[in-house]
């Protein structure tokens, strides 16, 4: 526990390093439990649900949200009609930028 505070730059007494030692060994056993518990689900990496979703990723204009013959504005058009400020169907936001010598 000395080192773990240590790597933390904190400073503890005694006691509580007595009482995080407890604590920590508490979640590490809690860990240990949930890598022995088994539910009989399937895990995603042997689940053909994670590659059939990765088929369907395929890119699109923001445009084309939606359903092609949905009438009414799209996705970006909702999107930029609440946002605080847009131009040519950009989102503008603050500029940032550091100041010479300053920290801010």
């Amino acid at each position: 526990m000395r080192r773990i505070a240590e790597l933390a730059r904190l400073r503890i007494s005694a006691r509580e390093e007595t009482t995080f030692a407890s604590q920590l060994s508490e979640i590490v056993d809690y860990i240990d439990q949930l890598r022995e518990f088994d539910n009989g689900a399937a895990s995603l990496e042997d689940s053909d649900a994670a590659s059939d979703a990765a088929d369907n990723d395929i890119p699109r204009p923001a445009d084309a949200a939606g359903p092609a013959d949905r009438e009414g504005p799209t996705l970006l058009d909702q999107f930029l009609d609440n946002a605080p400020a847009s131009l040519d169907r950009f989102l503008l936001v603050p500029q940032v930028k550091a100041t010479p010598g300053g920290d801010e």
